[in-house]
């Protein structure tokens, strides 16, 4: 067994203080159980080590630290603020490029639907996102359980429900190119197209629902040729009761 008492207190300080290894550690716990004398110096030094914290002056931190922390906290929320207010416009500007569908004629309203069907192209679930607040929230979809057995839906519609929807699909079979599916909005026995899209390999696919569904029975999706339909060749597939 070593010579602990030899250390002069070294080992005794360094036991106290934490710095031992855990071998040292558990060796000079044992010498300490038939020694006396390193007991004795263990209290002895007991007080020193206790006071340590107490002797060091505290010290006041630069006032430039607070500047440079407060500022690193300032511009984090003008980002934020900056980031927040950008979703904004381009949820206000993409609102006000949607043309109304509900008010005219046929050959306007085709025109329009058009336009939505290259918004759920171009934009997709990242485009439609623009039109979604963060809080949300989740409506379950009804599938056909015959067409599409393996399928589930959700629609995300914002608390604002002028602020449009998305669409999310999960195991739909994929379509061939001369395919596609189509949303709808059926509001009062009129429906009117909002996108179209095709789903990947997995099965899962989302869609914009930019219409205003204040006021909406539902939102469909049927299948349809590429490109989009006039008006729905059949039952839906998908269907999200609002």
């Amino acid at each position: 067994m070593a010579d602990w008492h030899a250390t002069d207190g070294g080992d005794a300080a360094a036991y106290l203080l934490g710095a031992l290894s855990d071998l040292e550690h558990q060796a000079f716990e044992t010498h300490l159980a038939g020694c006396t004398a390193c007991r004795e110096e263990l209290e002895h030094l007991r007080p020193a080590v206790e006071a340590l914290p107490r002797s060091v002056a505290p010290v006041r931190p630069p006032a430039s630290l607070k500047r440079a922390v407060m500022k690193e906290v300032e511009e984090e929320a003008e980002q934020e603020a900056a980031s927040r207010a950008s979703t904004r416009k381009q949820r206000s500007r993409l609102r006000d490029l949607l043309p109304s569908l509900t008010s005219r004629g046929p050959a306007v309203a085709w025109v329009s639907a058009s336009f939505l069907l290259l918004v759920g192209l171009v934009f997709g679930a990242a485009g439609a996102g623009l039109l979604i607040d963060d809080d949300a929230r989740t409506v379950s979809a009804k599938v056909d359980s015959v067409r599409v057995p393996e399928a589930s839906g959700s629609l995300s519609v914002s608390n604002d429900q002028s602020e449009g929807a998305i669409l999310r699909v999960h195991g739909m079979p994929s379509l061939p190119a001369r395919e596609t599916y189509q949303v709808w909005v059926q509001r009062k026995g009129e429906v009117v197209s909002q996108s179209i899209f095709n789903v990947g390999n997995n099965g899962d696919g989302a869609a914009a629902v930019p219409d205003d569904l204040e006021g909406a029975d539902a939102v469909l999706v049927t299948r349809e040729p590429a490109g989009g339909a006039r008006a729905p060749s059949g039952r839906p597939m998908v269907s999200v009761e609002l």
